[in-house]
């Protein structure tokens, strides 16, 4: 059944009897693809009969961090947005286990193969390009083309030793509240949004932060005006993976893809900036084609305005879209 909603996606987080919604002419098919601890969720964005572009979102965001941006995209080339474990309408990880940034690598490998696709086009915002980056450095030679959406290299941090040890502590803690059967705090949706957009120095606007929290809350049982995060608690437990300098140089000069980056300008570095442009200038040398591009605007400006981005990402995807896609579209198992 196809939700007539011309303009915008309607918020509704008590009524989701629609499967396949439309935004501006683009419609979306909700699914889930089946990996051996439950399955990951998404949004497959038509065109859905060939391979589609792979957009992986930001930490403890979910996939509808890409729901304005990619009705503006390439409408020949279709998007399969994921929720990652934990976030979203995916499974989470098992208990005792920890979310660090190689679990999502994994994911893409999941996908691909499930898929069968021979190579995979990669967009990815903040953890995401992150995630995207870090792939494409262990499997070159399976990625025909991957953008990087405010987010590229793994943080390298000096003296990690303390910051592992206190990962580990506050990975325990949040791994008991994930377990615990009572319903987490809730709260009207007026304070929702705020504690939603306080995050990364209030980056997400009011007025579109409803495209994440769908996907990110569910309703108190106990007070029906009410709701509550569903994201894994254990998203919050810093992460203990620490990835060297010269080992992130080394990945960077393998990845040979073309690669679009782009930096929004109210996001900061969040380590030595030296390093990303240490890694950017590898990237430039090993790369077919690597586009840097600046942009105004805050972490989640892709989400608040696309329109400042879509056109950039639009003649990348244009210029670099050569290899086939007839393999590896949709199936009705993940519906």
């Amino acid at each position: 059944m196809l939700c007539n909603w011309k303009n915008v996606l309607v918020f509704n987080t008590l009524t989701r009897n629609c499967r396949q919604f439309a935004t501006k002419q683009r419609t979306f098919r909700e699914v889930k693809i089946p990996v051996p601890w439950g399955h990951i969720a998404g949004k497959w964005w038509d065109p859905s009969d060939k391979r589609p572009i792979l957009a992986i979102h930001g930490w403890q965001d979910n996939c509808g961090s890409f729901d304005r941006l990619i009705p503006l995209l390439n409408e020949d080339v279709g998007v399969l947005a994921i929720d990652l474990p934990g976030h979203g309408y995916s499974s989470r990880l098992p208990p005792g286990m920890y979310y660090h940034n190689m679990n999502y690598p994994i994911i893409i490998r999941h996908i691909s193969n499930y898929f069968k696709w021979p190579k995979v086009s990669l967009m990815g915002h903040s953890l995401g390009g992150i995630s995207c980056f870090l792939y494409t450095t262990l499997f070159p030679e399976l990625v025909d083309f991957l953008i990087c959406i405010d987010g590229v290299k793994p943080l390298y941090k000096k003296n990690n030793g303390p910051r592992m040890a206190l990962g580990i502590q506050e990975l325990l803690k949040y791994d008991e509240l994930s377990r615990n059967p009572e319903e987490p705090p809730s709260y009207v949706m007026d304070v929702m949004k705020k504690k939603l957009t306080a995050l990364n120095n209030e980056s997400i606007s009011i007025e579109h932060c409803h495209h994440i929290l769908d996907r990110n809350i569910a309703q108190s049982k106990s007070d029906p005006n009410k709701y509550y995060f569903t994201r894994d608690p254990r998203l919050k437990a810093r992460l203990i993976l620490n990835w060297s300098q010269k080992d992130l140089l080394e990945g960077a000069y393998r990845v040979t893809s073309p690669i679009l980056m782009i930096k929004f300008s109210g996001s900061g570095y969040y380590e030595e900036k030296e390093n990303f442009y240490e890694i950017l200038e590898a990237l430039k040398r090993a790369s077919k084609a690597a586009e840097m591009h600046y942009i105004d605007g805050p972490h989640h400006t892709h989400l608040n305005n696309p329109e400042t981005v879509y056109m950039i990402i639009n003649k990348f995807i244009e210029t670099h879209d050569i290899e086939k896609r007839d393999i590896g579209g949709i199936v009705k198992d993940i519906l």
